[in-house]
């Protein structure tokens, strides 16, 4: 039996040498908990679907903003989406926890999916929400974007480099969309912007998960995506999901890459949909 769900709260956490800024409910349940991991740039992307998934499933739910982000500060050097896996089990050695459903959005489905290879013991269930077009047909193209980004981080510097992205990303009006729908993240993504430019985008370039990886998944997969994105992102799907031996595929529609922002109904009721069908 789970007890009423408590107003999440935010806390600092060392885990492994890395600093994290962890939100959890106060919840009690024996069912595996829901870890959402933070994401780049905009690093709590998922909290609005955390808030939603906590009323709603009766068991913990968890986000964590990764190292470089909030508290932690920034990250020295290039990132490693398998270190940032690394402090995924951290964080759940920790916490006690022995297996969690693991969901990711963006860079951080990357994460999610690379935990679940590396770690397939920890994962109860897996859910990557338009994972980096990396494997896809586009991934030249998304390679090129990458570091023409970085070229623009060099001659503008974090901040502007960062609102020149989301204004192409999102909208122009970007800042009082995001504000409005997740207040004090603009200010947030200013300052974690230097990690997404040194840390975060070299590790998304070196990132070589490959059909092998996917082949030591045990936990079922669910691979969100949205009709209004890039062709890329679904084009990226396209490409990994025959290699996971269960894996589901939900497609909501009219929302685009931001959708755990825009449409954070559609994306709970996907993602609780897919926990409900577990026979845990």
């Amino acid at each position: 039996m789970s007890s009423v769900v408590e107003q999440g709260r935010w806390r600092a956490i060392d885990v492994g040498g890395a600093k994290l800024d962890l939100w959890e409910t106060g919840v009690r349940s024996d069912k595996p908990p829901v870890i959402l991991i933070g994401t780049a740039l905009t690093a709590d992307e998922l909290l609005p679907v955390a808030r939603l998934l906590a009323a709603d499933l009766g068991r913990p739910v968890l986000a964590y903003r990764r190292r470089g982000y909030g508290t932690a500060g920034t990250v020295a050097g290039s990132g490693s989406v398998r270190l940032d896996a690394g402090d995924l089990v951290a964080l759940m050695d920790e916490l006690d926890i022995p297996r969690a459903v693991i969901v990711g959005v963006s860079y951080s489905g990357a994460v999610a999916l690379q935990a679940a290879a590396d770690h397939p013991e920890r994962c109860a269930r897996v859910v990557a929400i338009e994972p980096p077009p990396v494997q896809s047909a586009s991934a030249s193209a998304f390679r090129v974007a990458n570091t023409r980004l970085v070229t623009e981080y060099e001659h503008l510097g974090a901040v502007r480099a960062a609102d020149r992205f989301l204004s192409r990303l999102m909208d122009p009006h970007w800042r009082l969309d995001v504000e409005r729908m997740l207040p004090g993240a603009v200010a947030q993504a200013e300052a974690d912007a230097e990690t997404f430019f040194t840390a975060d985008i070299p590790a998304l370039l070196a990132w070589d998960y490959t059909e092998a990886d996917a082949a030591k998944v045990t936990a079922p997969v669910l691979l969100v995506s949205g009709t209004a994105s890039a062709h890329w992102f679904e084009e990226e799907i396209e490409a990994i999901r025959a290699w996971f031996p269960d894996v589901a595929h939900v497609s909501l529609p009219n929302a685009d890459h931001s959708m755990a922002l825009t449409h954070p109904t559609e994306v709970e009721a996907a993602v609780a949909g897919f926990i409900r069908d577990a026979a845990e």
